[in-house]
């Protein structure tokens, strides 16, 4: 089946659903500017996962993560959504669908492009919570700080180490978001699969729990263990497909 024939088929399959469930993965922030982790060059290929975002690395060497992730802080500051991030927002602002986004990411460009319910898996970069008393602070309190690379504290109060409240490798997963997840998974009447592997567990489990009779829809510019199993696969752009499908179904609405 070539493109075209694809893509009509997409829209066939978004004009029919109403409530419609998403996964997001790296490949839909990229974009967007923001580096893939796991990509050639990205950031598990220069430095350990175990070095960066594993909780017991960090609660030693909080300064190692640190001057790692300014960089990222950065990038993720001032990314700004992409085609795809806003065609997502628009099936819900303009053709009146049911979406729910269930996201791996932490960078808030869901949010940020007008997403109304973002559930993160992951957790988000934009907040950060004091390992020594609980207190929670908001990204841009500590602007400075992370942007230099330095340890963040909670000051003035108990100069705690501030971690930013994404899930480290040692923790769970928010159980809120996870099971919210769930529930829009299992209620679906298409399952979208955006810019992800389906490599990383629990979150790549989602899909495989649609209903019977539910469609999935993969945009990835790789394979996916799961492409057998969809009704349909797009190796493009997130940043075309989605948009293009969009423009089709408005104008046919």
């Amino acid at each position: 089946m070539d493109y075209s024939e694809r893509l009509g088929r997409f829209v066939k399959f978004l004009k029919a659903s109403q409530r419609i469930a998403v996964l997001s993965g790296a490949g839909m922030s990229t974009e967007s500017g923001i580096p893939d982790f796991r990509s050639s060059s990205g950031l598990y290929k220069t430095v350990t996962s175990e070095e960066v975002f594993d909780i017991g690395c960090f609660r030693r060497s909080p300064e190692k993560f640190y001057d790692v992730i300014a960089p990222l802080y950065v990038s993720m500051l001032e990314a700004k959504p992409n085609s795809g991030h806003k065609a997502l927002s628009e099936l819900e602002l303009d053709c009146g669908k049911d979406v729910i986004v269930a996201t791996q990411n932490i960078d808030g460009l869901h949010q940020k492009a007008g997403s109304k319910v973002v559930h993160e898996l992951h957790g988000g970069m934009l907040s950060l919570t004091c390992q020594s008393c609980g207190g929670q602070v908001p990204a841009s309190a500590v602007d400075a700080d992370l942007r230099s690379g330095k340890v963040v504290r909670h000051r003035p109060t108990c100069n705690g180490v501030l971690k930013p409240d994404i899930v480290f490798f040692g923790e769970m997963l928010p159980e809120g978001a996870f099971s919210a997840s769930i529930s829009a998974m299992k209620r679906a009447d298409l399952v979208l699969v955006l810019g992800t592997s389906l490599a990383v567990y629990p979150a790549a489990s989602l899909p495989g729990l649609r209903r019977g009779g539910t469609p999935l829809v993969i945009v990835n510019k790789t394979e996916t263990n799961q492409d057998d199993n969809a009704d349909l696969v797009f190796h493009e752009s997130l940043g075309e497909v989605l948009p293009q499908a969009l423009k089709q179904l408005k104008s046919g609405l």
